[in-house]
């Protein structure tokens, strides 16, 4: 018979920390991890309540977008003077029709950068897309970058202290890189179909949602959804595990918005255009020591969300500068304002089940946004 060994207190933050590690790799899956930690079920459901739901550390389920056949787009942009007020409202727009995974506004100025997860075979239309609303007016400038791989970073639970939610983080001795996080390359397509992406939707939205909670919202028949789950999310790898989102920014589908921590972290993102193997590489070297790094993208160029605890700027400064520096010519970097920024989850509703494949017709959206274009005209003149 297993006994069950209960944490001293001494050893409860290292806990949390562990538990955190296997939500990332199964989700809140609280009977599983209880197991793997030897501690009582009700242990880790109290340690996953008290000190990560109700602080605000929320987990998300992360599609496997190489293998659901999409290519990260990265597009920074200025929305025209008569269409930054709705700004937001266009965005969202998208998120629902053209691909958009997320956008995030910089600071001070009006620039955006908006997050696509497009169909590898209609990237090149995608951007195309882009520029046309451009020479439409919604956009005064735009530059879309293409990245063959994407990946949400998990979080260094170890490096962090969850009773004073601070990280515990030695700039002068920084940690070793994880296993395998500079060798980062893309998933091959497989096999999968509308109910696969309805499913991940739902536990993109609701990680905590049970295979027949998922079934009723879906009103499709449990053994067909438990059948999806288990031999193509779980058993084809189309998720790449969960995220706990210990920067504190989440959507709330409870009252439709998503809600801040401010003032907590300062989000920087860089981007180098037309790296080396070898510059990406030493890139993705430094960048891997930081417990800071949200998410990470490559290919022939590079891409890095990194939020930097407040107190930690002047270092993080001094860091963005001696890692820009072999390719200053190449890069260019913001500081972005969490409080204008929202993730979107998969939108299966793209997805043509009968042809099995994903639809993008960019003269049909084009028409839909020349007629946003007008409506909105018509509420400015």
């Amino acid at each position: 018979m297993r006994t069950v060994r209960e944490s001293k207190p001494d050893d409860v933050n290292s806990k949390i920390g562990a538990l955190v590690k296997s939500i990332t790799k199964y989700g809140p899956q609280i009977n599983r991890i209880s197991r793997e930690l030897g501690v009582h079920k009700e242990t880790a459901r109290y340690w996953y309540k008290e000190k990560l739901l109700k602080k605000g550390y929320t987990a998300q389920a992360i599609p496997n977008h190489e293998k659901l056949g999409l290519k990260r787009v990265v597009a920074l942009a200025t929305f025209s003077d008569q269409f930054r007020p709705y700004a937001d409202a266009i965005l969202m727009a998208m998120s629902e029709l053209s691909y958009l995974s997320s956008f995030m506004k910089a600071l001070p100025d009006d620039l955006y950068s908006i997050q696509a997860s497009v169909p590898k075979e209609f990237t090149s239309s995608w951007i195309e897309f882009m520029y046309a609303l451009k020479q439409r007016g919604l956009f005064s400038s735009i530059k879309a970058v293409p990245f063959d791989w994407v990946r949400v970073v998990p979080m260094r639970s170890e490096l962090y202290d969850f009773e004073t939610d601070s990280w515990q983080y030695d700039w002068m001795a920084k940690p070793k890189a994880e296993a395998g996080s500079q060798n980062y390359a893309s998933s091959a397509k497989d096999k999968f179909d509308f109910t696969d992406l309805s499913l991940i939707k739902q536990l993109q939205i609701d990680p905590d949602a049970s295979v027949i909670e998922i079934s009723e919202k879906l009103r499709v028949n449990y053994k067909t959804v438990n059948w999806h789950h288990r031999m193509h999310v779980v058993g084809n790898g189309l998720l790449k595990g969960y995220s706990v989102n210990w920067a504190g920014t989440r959507y709330d589908p409870k009252v439709g918005k998503a809600l801040h921590r401010r003032h907590r972290y300062m989000w920087i993102e860089l981007l180098v255009n037309g790296v080396t193997e070898s510059e990406r590489m030493e890139l993705m070297a430094n960048v891997s020591r930081l417990p800071f790094v949200w998410l990470e993208a490559g290919g022939l160029n590079y891409f890095v969300q990194i939020a930097f605890p407040m107190e930690t700027m002047t270092e993080a400064l001094g860091f963005i500068k001696e890692i820009v520096s072999p390719v200053r010519e190449k890069a260019t970097w913001h500081f972005m304002d969490q409080a204008n920024a929202l993730r979107f989850s998969i939108m299966p509703e793209l997805y043509d089940q009968e042809a099995k494949k994903w639809k993008f017709d960019q003269a049909q959206l084009l028409e839909k946004f020349d007629r946003l274009v007008m409506e909105i005209k018509g509420m400015t003149s």
